[in-house]
């Protein structure tokens, strides 16, 4: 997915996604393959319905990695199993 957004925003998730530790980053937060001033290229995957297990998990790793906001409408299906595509800091 190309994300097209305000400087800042995309700035914070290049920001976010670098400071995850590199052994884990794509394990818990969809692959960002580059990124420019005003735009992003991200995995983006499938909307489907987070069992709640799952959701509880993301945001439990969420938290311990600076990470807030992870809802349901944050986190898809890529790849064969969920991961985040948007996160905001704490």
């Amino acid at each position: 997915m190309l994300k097209a957004a305000r400087t800042r925003h995309i700035r914070r998730d290049l920001q976010l996604y670098k400071a995850i530790p590199g052994r884990i980053r794509n394990r818990y937060f969809a692959k960002i393959y580059w990124g420019t001033r005003h735009c992003l290229l991200q995995k983006y995957g499938d909307q489907k319905k987070v069992p709640p297990e799952i959701r509880k998990k993301l945001s439990a790793k969420g938290k311990k990695l600076g990470l807030s906001d992870i809802r349901d409408d944050n986190i898809r299906w890529v790849d064969g199993q969920f991961k985040i595509v948007d996160a905001n800091p704490r």
